[in-house]
């Protein structure tokens, strides 16, 4: 065959090739604009509910609010409280969290199972296993009796409420992280005579920080903004039990713009765990 002509042919396949590419790059890619509605959609969806209480209150609003009493001690007992609760956590989880990471067996999901059915059960739900757990007629009364303790609508229960509905979020945020961890790191540890100890404090950890800082500021707003099982289990005492939660609930039965002004302060509360996750641990 002439060269020239299979010149021409290569040149005409060259040119339908450029056409198709050109309306291809013309038409409108309807799945990515379907894609950006939605995911707009539901920022300005949650976005313009939290600003309905910033529009329903005002600054003098919140000044009034924070100033009361009653405020100033359901702060002092949320970040107390969240604060003996994180650290129960992190005594707790990080071992479980280092085991589970480890284990692949039946019964290690079936543990894990366990663990998260906090996760799915409902606050009341939860109060309510809690109560006839360690309330003056629940299945460890008589141990309680011996020891002396009170437990229900008590400091304490207010700290084992929050302690369960951490330990979920926590353990399978830092056994993520854990997982992570390539297998010839720990098994070089090893060769140089690491044992269990050594791995955890000196590898696993350092290695998996992001995981368990994210772990664990996920879970204390979690826990503090728990309101069900807090109610059925720890009470609403004020000065004793009454976290921000609860309290939002107490101002709304009197007087429904300080409720809100309370919320606001919530709101603005949680986000400063929030913007440092985002923006620092995450950077």
């Amino acid at each position: 065959m002439d060269n020239s002509l299979i010149y021409q042919k290569v040149e005409g396949c060259k040119e339908r090739i450029d056409i198709y590419q050109l309306k291809q790059s013309n038409k409108i890619d309807l799945t990515k604009i379907l894609i950006w509605g939605i995911m707009i959609s539901n920022v300005l969806f949650i976005t313009l509910i939290i600003l309905s209480l910033f529009f329903k209150s005002s600054l003098g609003d919140v000044v009034t609010v924070i100033k009361d009493l009653n405020t100033l001690k359901a702060i002092k007992i949320t970040i107390s409280s969240i604060v003996c609760s994180a650290v129960m956590t992190i005594i707790i989880g990080v071992p479980f969290a280092y085991v589970m990471a480890q284990k692949q067996g039946k019964i290690y999901r079936i543990i894990n199972m366990i663990l998260n059915l906090p996760l799915v059960m409902p606050p009341t739900v939860a109060g309510l296993a809690l109560l006839m757990a360690f309330g003056r007629r629940g299945a460890f009364a008589n141990v309680i009796r011996v020891i002396g303790l009170d437990i229900p609508f008590s400091f304490v229960a207010l700290i084992i409420v929050q302690v369960f509905v951490m330990l979920p979020l926590f353990t399978q945020a830092l056994r993520s992280g854990f997982e992570t961890i390539d297998q010839d790191i720990k098994e070089a540890a090893m060769v140089f005579g690491a044992g269990e100890k050594e791995l955890l404090f000196f590898i696993y950890l350092p290695l998996s920080i992001r995981a368990f800082v994210t772990g664990l500021i996920m879970a204390c707003l979690r826990a503090a903004g728990e309101f069900g099982a807090t109610m059925m289990f720890a009470g609403n005492l004020s000065g004793k039990t009454q976290t921000l939660s609860t309290a939002i609930y107490t101002l709304s039965q009197r007087d429904l713009g300080q409720s809100i002004s309370l919320a606001v302060v919530l709101i603005l509360i949680f986000l400063i765990p929030l913007l440092i996750l985002e923006l620092k641990l995450k950077d």
